[in-house]
C-alpha cells in the first residue's frame, strides 16, 4: 500500500501551502513567498491532506511516544495565564469533590440495586484496558486496510493518549496512596508512595476520557459524536462510584487528566503533521541565494 494513496482525480486537483524564505546575497535580506493551490471539493481536499497526513504505526511512531511524554509532562512550564487559570478551576473542583466525598458515596450506596450493578458493569468495560486497547487496534486495523487515514490516526493518537494518561496516573496513584471506598476507611486516608492502595485517581475514568477526546476532536463533524464520546466515559466514571472502587474526586480529576492529557497530544500531533522542510540553491536573473522551504 502507497502511504499517500489518493483518488486519482485528487490527485489532478493537488493541496498544497508552502512557505518560502530566500536569502538574497546582493542584499542581504530574508524574502518570503507562498504558493497555494486547492481542489473544488472540501471533501476531496480533506481526503487528500487525511492520506498526506497519515500516521502509522512503525519505529517513529513508537519512538515519539517517548519524546511526546516527556514534552506533555514539561509542559506546565509553558504554561500562559489561561492554562493556570483551567489548573485552577480543576484543582478547586477536585477541593469541592474532596469535602463531598462522603456525602455522595452515601447517595450511591442508599440507591445502588442490581439494575445499577448492570449499568456499571457494562460501562466499566470501556475504561478497561484490556478491551479498549485491542478495540482501538482492531479500529487501526480498519483504517489500515481501508486506506481510511482518519481511522489510522484516531486508532494511534488514542491509543497513545491511553497509554500516556495511563502512566501519569499511575504516578499520582503511587504519591498519593489514596484508601478505596471499599476498605471502609475515610476518604481522608492517604498512606503516600504506596502500592498498597490506589484510589486517586481513577485509572478507568482517566484512560476512557483520553480516548473520548481523541475520538471527538477527530470525529467533530460527525453529529453528537461529542455528547456519545464524553457521555460514555462519564457513566464509565460514575460507574466506579457505585461499584465502591473509587470516591468522586477521584473521577473528577481522573476526567480532567484524561481530557488535558489528550488535548496537549492532540496540539501536538497537529503541529508535527504533514510539516516537511526541505532546504535549496535557487539562481535567477536577479541574483542567487538559497530557499528554506516549509510545506504543509
Amino acid at each position: 500500500m502507497m502511504p499517500g494513496w489518493a483518488h486519482a482525480d485528487e490527485l489532478a486537483q493537488p493541496v498544497s501551502f508552502e512557505e518560502k524564505l530566500f536569502f538574497d546575497p546582493d542584499f542581504g535580506t530574508l524574502q518570503m513567498t507562498d504558493s497555494r493551490t486547492y481542489t473544488s471539493s472540501p471533501r476531496k481536499r480533506e481526503r487528500l491532506q487525511d492520506s498526506k497526513n497519515r500516521l502509522r504505526m512503525n519505529r517513529d511512531y513508537f519512538m515519539g511516544i517517548f519524546s511526546d511524554i516527556a514534552y506533555t509532562a514539561t509542559s506546565p512550564l509553558s504554561w500562559d495565564d489561561s492554562d493556570w487559570m483551567k489548573a485552577a478551576w480543576v484543582a478547586g473542583g477536585t477541593g469541592l469533590f474532596f469535602i463531598l466525598d462522603e456525602e455522595i458515596r452515601g447517595g450511591f450506596e442508599d440507591n445502588r440495586s442490581s439494575t445499577t450493578d448492570d449499568v456499571s458493569k457494562f460501562f466499566e468495560r470501556f475504561g478497561n484496558g484490556a478491551i479498549s486497547l485491542p478495540a482501538l487496534g482492531a479500529f487501526y486495523l480498519y483504517g489500515y486496510f481501508g486506506e481510511n487515514a482518519k481511522a489510522e490516526r484516531t486508532a494511534l493518537i488514542a491509543a497513545e493518549s491511553f497509554l500516556v494518561t495511563g502512566l501519569f496516573t499511575t504516578v499520582l496513584k503511587t504519591a498519593a496512596g489514596r484508601h478505596r471506598p471499599s476498605t471502609d476507611d475515610s476518604s481522608t486516608s492517604f498512606d503516600g508512595f504506596t502500592t498498597d492502595h490506589g484510589s486517586f485517581p481513577s485509572g478507568h475514568t482517566s484512560t476512557v476520557f483520553a480516548i473520548a477526546t481523541v475520538i471527538a476532536n477527530e470525529y467533530e463533524d460527525v453529529p453528537f459524536i461529542k455528547p456519545i464520546s464524553y457521555g460514555i466515559a462519564t457513566m464509565t466514571g460514575l460507574s466506579r462510584i457505585n461499584d465502591e472502587k473509587h470516591w468522586a474526586s477521584d473521577i473528577f480529576i481522573g476526567a480532567a487528566l484524561g481530557y488535558f492529557t489528550s488535548k496537549t497530544l492532540l496540539r501536538l500531533h497537529s503541529n508535527k503533521k504533514g510539516q516537511h522542510y526541505t532546504i535549496y540553491p535557487r539562481v535567477d536573473r536577479n541574483g542567487g541565494g538559497i530557499v528554506l522551504a516549509k510545506r504543509f
